[in-house]
């Protein structure tokens, strides 16, 4: 004769998962966000950089940015363009602009990272300069590569904790 015993899983606990995985979602954007921060790590101009996490939709979601217009410059480039003293353009009451005719860039394209740069050479007062507009350092792009494989590592490592803490380890 044969006795047969009903297993009865544990209810899942979706608070814990949820929790794990929301845990594991905040790290990644905390250590996403360290990227983007390495990246002005020798500016004078520090922008804010803000992170978004959501577990709604198809999958786990990580948004960094920041809405500061000279990160932008930086990070799509610039296309030539003239600049003038702003007593031509009304913004200002200066008859000339003031550099020196050397400049070292703190950031390289596709470099998540940041460096000393620095101006040298004579000092010069032209009224306007026909600048050559700024190489793209994509650093957006370069983050969103680097952490395309670590991102989806790290949420598989989660939904398996996430397992184990709702009762439903694999």
């Amino acid at each position: 004769m044969m006795t047969f015993k009903l297993i009865k899983p544990q209810r899942l606990r979706d608070d814990k998962m949820r929790l794990t995985l929301l845990n594991a979602v905040r790290k990644a954007a905390r250590d996403i966000q360290k990227d983007f921060e390495k990246t002005t790590e020798t500016w004078e101009h520090k922008p804010k950089f803000e992170s978004l996490v959501s577990l709604t939709g198809p999958g786990p979601v990580v948004l960094v940015g920041t809405d500061d217009k000279i990160y932008a410059y930086v990070d799509k480039g610039t296309r030539p363009h003239e600049i003038w003293a702003g007593a031509y353009t009304g913004k200002s009451d200066k008859t000339s602009l003031a550099f020196r005719t050397g400049h070292t860039p703190k950031t390289q394209p596709r470099v998540i990272g940041s460096g000393p740069g620095g101006t040298s050479g004579d000092l010069v007062y032209p009224i306007m300069v026909n600048h050559p507009g700024t190489e793209a350092r994509e650093f957006d792009v370069t983050i969103a590569e680097e952490w395309d494989g670590a991102f989806k590592r790290r949420m598989e490592d989660a939904m398996v904790e996430a397992g184990k803490e709702s009762g439903h380890a694999i």
